[in-house]
């Protein structure tokens, strides 16, 4: 049995959980928060008889954890990727999609290059709830889980179904809302005459335009986007949905932080208008290691598969590019750690450490 004092005051673990299973459930938990970055250990603690240090020591891996503590935070986590609790924005009324990340994965579906995930699966349904609906879907996930070319596929598998565009935004569109909206006009064949006074004119036409030629609106890059040119997404939106426009935003997670913090007018008004969420994690372990198996790599050391998916983090652009590495130099020959920590290091300049 093992004691240990927390802000909350005396917590005794029994430890009835191997040393892998706490693991395991540190990771998981880990692993999501990363893709819920508006949620900390305060917040699951607030469901739990758990002390918030106690939360954050195990997440930490300060402390080995137990049966108590493992059962509490995954049935809090549980319940929040069930919709249950803590959904984002703060509104309950929303729909959410999520990946579940557990089931066991035997092959995952390919067409070309392009791998059928569980995240791309659950892009695909945010873009078809949205359409649908003519809601306004939000999909937050790292750099390099597939989020464009999940949309690419989307659009391929709804041509002549369903109308739809899709706007890239850059350095100059973020920041610049008479830049964006003359963008997004000629998109539609908008006339834009120069100068900042006509923005509003292309507003309003777009807004006509849209009304006259609904379909889905795609915006891809949103994590530094301006909040004025959140509002006026939020603005077209607001004078097109009822005649069938829907808005789907794809961003890093921290566009999930900003949108629900509530400390910005504009991004509230767009945050309490979101029909549905998805804030996702990436590539499970599983569809990883099918994924390894199907290019054909099938020499891959226990050890160096764990350093390998460490290093992956999630990414699916990660790991296609080491898979090539691999392929190209390595071809035939055991992976090994040593392999995975000199792919690491030529590919995205990491250091990473091996199991003690």
């Amino acid at each position: 049995e093992i004691s240990y004092f927390s802000t909350g005051g005396l917590i005794e673990m029994t430890r009835q959980v191997s040393n892998e299973a706490c693991s395991a459930a540190r990771s998981e938990a880990q692993r999501f928060l990363a893709s819920r970055p508006d949620l900390g250990p305060a917040d699951i603690a607030q469901y739990t008889t758990l002390a918030e240090s106690t939360v954050r020591m195990f997440l930490r891996g300060n402390i080995p954890g137990g049966r108590e503590v493992v059962a509490q935070i995954d049935r809090v986590i549980g319940q929040i990727k069930a919709g249950e609790i803590l959904q984002p924005g703060g509104a309950q009324q929303s729909v959410v999609f999520l990946e579940s990340g557990r089931q066991p994965v035997r092959r995952v579906a390919r067409r070309d290059t392009f791998y059928e995930t569980e995240t791309a699966r659950r892009v695909a349904d945010v873009l078809d709830y949205a359409a649908e609906h003519c809601a306004i879907g939000v999909v937050t996930a790292d750099f390099g889980v597939g989020k464009t070319e999940a949309v690419k596929e989307w659009r391929r598998r709804t041509a002549g179904k369903v109308e739809s565009s899709v706007f890239e935004f850059d350095e100059f569109s973020t920041c610049n809302k008479v830049d964006f909206i003359r963008c997004l006009g000629r998109m539609f064949g908008i006339e834009c005459a120069l100068g900042s006074f006509n923005g509003g004119l292309v507003f309003r036409d777009l807004c006509e335009r849209l009304r006259q030629q609904p379909g889905l609106l795609i915006f891809d890059q949103c994590e530094t986007v301006r909040p004025r040119i959140c509002s006026i997404i939020r603005q077209i939106w607001d004078r097109t949905a009822d005649a069938g426009v829907g808005v789907v935003l794809l961003a890093a997670p921290i566009l999930l932080t900003r949108l629900s913090s509530g400390k910005m007018a504009d991004l509230g008004a767009l945050s309490s208008r979101v029909g549905v969420w998805a804030p996702l994690a990436g590539l499970s372990k599983q569809e990883m290691a099918a994924i390894v198996k199907q290019e054909g790599i099938t020499e891959v050391d226990p050890a160096a598969f764990e350093l390998w998916w460490q290093a992956t983090g999630g990414s699916m652009r990660r790991l296609l590019r080491a898979i090539d590495l691999l392929k190209a130099k390595h071809a035939g020959k055991r992976v090994t750690e040593k392999t995975v920590e000199s792919v690491a290091g030529f590919l995205w300049g990491m250091q990473i450490a091996r199991a003690a």
